[in-house]
């Protein structure tokens, strides 16, 4: 019987889409290198561990595209918002499921600044009893580490908690320490994808 609903945030209860933050701020010559460098970038999942900031990218990406400085500082110092879209329809089972007695968790690969930011834009505190997020403990998913502290900082059973992600050498992951899962592959499915594992709302 499933206790604890565990979400990943990016497709899952916030859209990431770079290519609008691409498509409106940076010259359309320049669109396909400015993802590689920046989003498709180790320095981008070195955020995501928590070992660079914010000021440093800034410089780095500058160094490497300077010719779109401005579109590298506008994307950082607005805490990469402008690539985060909230999924109301995601976000509103948030209460129906707490009040459905169900533990609520987050597991994601987020920088902290931006995760800070959405979090309090989206209330989480209000709805999650816990969090594990890759930048406080330096650890990414899918690395079998992250999962375990997360099962491990709040006693969770994994045969009694679901993780819903949309990635899936996340979910595979997950599965191999026997937590249950859903593969969500289109993220305005969510609300189905709970029902049929029975998951009330």
């Amino acid at each position: 019987m499933i206790k604890n609903i565990v979400f990943d945030l990016g497709n899952v209860l916030i859209s990431y889409e770079p290519q609008k933050f691409i498509s409106k701020y940076v010259k359309k010559e320049n669109q396909e290198k400015f993802f590689d460098i920046v989003f498709g970038s180790e320095e981008w999942q070195k955020l995501d561990r928590g070992i660079l900031e914010y000021k440093e990218v800034i410089e780095i990406f500058s160094k490497k595209l300077p010719e779109e400085k401005e579109a590298i500082e506008r994307l950082f110092c607005n805490n990469i918002q402008e690539v985060l879209f909230p999924i109301d329809k995601n976000l509103k089972l948030l209460p129906v499921l707490k009040e459905n007695k169900y533990n609520l968790y987050i597991l994601s690969n987020f920088h902290r600044d931006s995760f800070l930011e959405i979090e309090k834009k989206c209330n989480f505190q209000k709805f999650f009893t816990g969090k594990i997020v890759s930048y406080s403990v330096k650890l990414l998913k899918p690395e079998k580490d992250i999962y375990l502290k997360l099962l491990n900082t709040y006693n969770l059973i994994p045969e009694e908690t679901l993780f819903i992600d949309d990635t899936l050498g996340n979910i595979i992951a997950a599965n191999e320490l026997n937590i249950k899962t859903i593969h969500l592959k289109e993220k305005e499915n969510l609300d189905k994808e709970l029902i049929n594992l029975g998951i009330k709302i």
